[in-house]
Formats: C-alpha cells, structure tokens, sequence
C-alpha cells in the first residue's frame, strides 16, 4: 500500500469517529426523500408550469436539495477538522513523518466522494420519478446526467472553500459562522444575472437552483472549476508552510 492511500485509509477512519459519514448518509436520505414527497404531492401543479417536463424535474425539485446538500457540506468540513484541533493534534502531526497536506488532500478527497455520492443517491430517486411520473416519453436520462455532473460540479467551490477555511481555525464555530454567512448572502445575490457574482463560491453552488432551465451555464462552469482549484490549491499550500496551532 502506497503512502497516498495508507493516509486515505487512516483518514477514513478518523472520520468513521467524527460523525461526518452518517450526516452526509441523512443528508443524502432527505434530499431524495424530500424530492420524492414534494412531487407526489404537487405532481399536478408542478407539470402543469409552462416549463419542459426535464425543467420541472430538475430545477422545481433542485432548491430544497440543494439546501440540504449546503448543509451538509458546511458542517461536514466543519466537523472533518475539527477533531485534529482537539488534544493539539495539528501540533503533533508537524512533529511526525506524516505530510499534512497529503492529509488536507485525503480529507478534501473523502468529503468530494461522500459528496458525490449523496448526489447520485439523489439523482436516483429523481430518475424514478422521472421514468413513472413524467408524460409518457418526456424523462431525458441524458439530461439528467449532465444536470447532475453540474450540480456537483457546482457544489465544490463551496466544499473546497470550507474545507480550506476549517483547516485554518481551531474553533469550528468560526467556520460554521462563514458558512452560514456565505449562504445566506449567497441566497440574497444567487439570482442576480451579474456574472462577478460568480465569484462567491455560495452563489455557485446555488445558480442550478434558481435557473429554469436544466441546461448547465458554460460560465458557471467555469467559475466552479477555477474556484474549486484555486481554494484546494490554497489549502495545499497553507497545510504545507502556514502551521495553524
């Protein structure tokens, strides 16, 4: 077993202690259960907007989900470092043959997988109602494929960012406290069409959810994908030549 995934593994297991893998486990449960619920209660009004049926599944179902998929992210990053603060294990790791930022990385990694798990969890249960509700011949698995890879894509500027800004604070209340300030100013400006505002890693993540259309934004895309890389890289980075004790 090579270095990489020793410390993966030894990640994993630290965060079998933290409680992160059953909150993202329940956030996963809720969102689909929340998708399921909502459209079989509003089925009738919900098909009956004047959007293309793959809208109605996609971006009528996608608030609240997201929503809980912000949740989750927030206070999983939050809770995957806090528990090297605690007992001064940060100290310690400086002094052992351990590189930190392989750790950082292995635990960006394992948040990014649980991420995207919770997504297909999700997407799954959209694809059933898909398939049994929609008008005979409307459901477009295509579309919701690159729905969901947008979604996640989406998703990580805000996972990278917290992640970042956890391993900076010994305190998780610090971190949570930036987190609940990026989504609720992230709720004021996401339907804003100024495309600056691309650069607030919550008004990303929440672009799929105020569209109407289930067709992914190139620019968003974009954003994501140079946001994601630029908050990761920092936190490689920091993890390497800013000890935080």
């Amino acid at each position: 077993m090579n270095v990489t995934m020793r410390t993966f593994v030894i990640e994993l297991r630290k965060e079998k202690r933290t409680g992160v893998i059953p909150l993202m486990l329940a956030v996963g449960i809720l969102g689909a259960a929340y998708a399921f619920v909502f459209f079989l209660v509003r089925k009738d009004t919900l098909l009956n907007l004047p959007l293309a049926p793959m809208d109605v599944l996609l971006t009528q179902l996608y608030g609240m989900i997201m929503l809980l998929n912000m949740f989750g992210i927030i206070v999983a990053a939050c809770m995957i470092y806090n528990m090297e603060f605690m007992g001064s294990a940060v100290k310690k790791m400086y002094m052992l043959p351990v590189s930190v930022p392989l750790m950082y990385f292995c635990k960006f990694m394992i948040l990014t997988i649980m991420l995207f798990s919770v997504i297909v969890f999700e997407d799954l249960v959209l694809t059933k109602i898909g398939l049994t509700d929609l008008p005979q011949g409307a459901f477009e698995f295509e579309t919701l494929l690159f729905f969901a890879g947008y979604s996640f894509t989406t998703s990580m500027p805000v996972l990278s960012f917290m992640v970042f800004v956890s391993s900076r604070f010994p305190s998780m209340w610090v971190p949570l406290g930036i987190g609940v300030a990026g989504f609720l100013s992230g709720m004021a400006l996401a339907a804003s069409g100024n495309v600056l505002l691309c650069a607030h890693p919550f008004v990303i993540m929440l672009k799929p959810a105020v569209a109407m259309s289930a067709q992914p934004d190139i620019i968003v895309v974009i954003f994501s994908l140079a946001e994601t890389a630029i908050f990761l890289f920092s936190g490689l980075w920091a993890a390497k030549y800013l000890r935080c004790e």
